[in-house]
């Protein structure tokens, strides 16, 4: 998914001991720049050992709590959703996201975004394998896009994919 990158060095016995073993990094640990404002954590799994090299797949990915935390004030509203998707190769994605607005929503305007959102996202996992999917969530395309159709229902100060887990089992994406 994202290419061949050293991830970090691990300290093993024997490298059959590796497998399963879940490593946490940052997107800017990950890509080699200084990315300004990154909140989000990639969740990796080592699967496979070849010599020295582990290889890993995609688990998900998770934002910075205190960042969600600060951005939730006394009288704006956090819209929350939680689905389950397939994304066009048959990968199943647990995606929770949140949405905050500029002021008090009422409960009809918060189902209507919340609406937005979910369709947004399904629509989106449908039409994209899931490499790309993870493209959009991650580089903040999809956050955008949930933005400008929401925003139509009522003003928005935020969108944020706040997290991601992968069903069990399913195909390799080699990091």
């Amino acid at each position: 998914m994202f290419g061949e990158i050293k991830a970090g060095d691990t300290v093993a016995d024997e490298p059959s001991n590796l497998i399963g073993r879940r490593v946490e990094m940052t997107l800017g640990e990950l890509t080699g720049k200084l990315i300004k404002g990154s909140n989000l954590k990639l969740v990796l799994a080592i699967e496979e050992v070849n010599h020295n090299m582990a290889y890993t797949k995609f688990i998900g990915h998770k934002m910075d709590k205190g960042y969600l935390r600060s951005l939730a004030r006394k009288g704006v509203s956090k819209v929350d959703s939680n689905i389950d998707v397939v994304t066009k190769d048959g990968e199943e994605l647990c995606v929770k996201s949140s949405c905050f607005t500029l002021r008090k929503a009422s409960g009809l305007q918060i189902k209507l975004i919340r609406k937005v959102m979910e369709d947004i996202i399904r629509n989106r996992a449908k039409s994209l394998e899931l490499s790309k999917y993870i493209q959009e969530i991650i580089l903040g395309k999809m956050s955008s896009d949930i933005y400008n159709a929401a925003k139509k229902v009522y003003p928005l100060r935020r969108v944020e994919i706040a997290k991601t887990e992968r069903a069990g089992g399913g195909k390799s994406a080699h990091v």
